[in-house]
């Protein structure tokens, strides 16, 4: 993993040396998605956790209410309702849908989150910042992709309590700089 970058701007410093820190997943390959929709999905687990783990371990056996769709992740809420909940406290949320990667090479991915995260993509696991914290910006993950088009994502986030904030960044192949969000059109969901 890359080095842990704090700050409330939302904005992350392009590092070559960063970038050669750690080696990517490689990735399978696309997956054929017939018609896809905007956004990504979303079903909320009630509870209050401390790490992304004790989420994992609760999801079969408790009720996963969805919610509307995500069109983006860039959530950051005082003491409101975290992402599209009902709730403003104790909230997991289980965000599927896929990432259209149009080039190949390597791409970074980080989040600004206030409580856990982890970021799956094509069925391996990309990045984790896992515990309760305050806002901050998770290390990198990288993806090597070979062949453009759309990829599973799955990502665990939960808010224990007070503020929440989810934001999800990368930095396509061949490109420096600031990490930009995740553009609403490179997520969808559908079969």
């Amino acid at each position: 993993m890359g080095k842990r970058l704090s700050g409330g701007s939302g904005r992350f410093l392009g590092c070559a040396a960063l970038l050669l820190a750690a080696s990517p997943v490689l990735a399978k390959g696309p997956v054929d998605l017939a018609s896809p929709q905007p956004g990504l999905e979303v079903c909320y687990i009630d509870g209050f956790i401390r790490h992304i783990d004790e989420m994992v371990r609760k999801e079969g056996s408790r009720d996963c209410d969805p919610g509307p769709v995500l069109p983006q992740l860039n959530y950051s809420t005082g003491g409101g309702n975290v992402l599209t909940s009902k709730s403003n406290d104790g909230v997991m949320a289980r965000i599927t849908g896929f990432i259209h990667l149009d080039q190949t090479g390597s791409y970074t991915f980080a989040f600004e989150s206030n409580d856990g995260v982890r970021l799956e993509i094509d069925g391996a696991m990309i990045l984790e910042d896992p515990d309760v914290h305050s806002d901050q910006f998770s290390d990198y993950g990288y993806l090597e992709v070979s062949e453009p088009g759309w990829y599973p994502v799955l990502i665990r986030y939960f808010e224990r309590k007070n503020t929440s904030t989810l934001r999800f960044h990368w930095q396509p192949p061949g490109t420096e700089g600031t990490m930009p969000l995740v553009p609403a059109e490179a997520l969808a969901h559908g079969s």
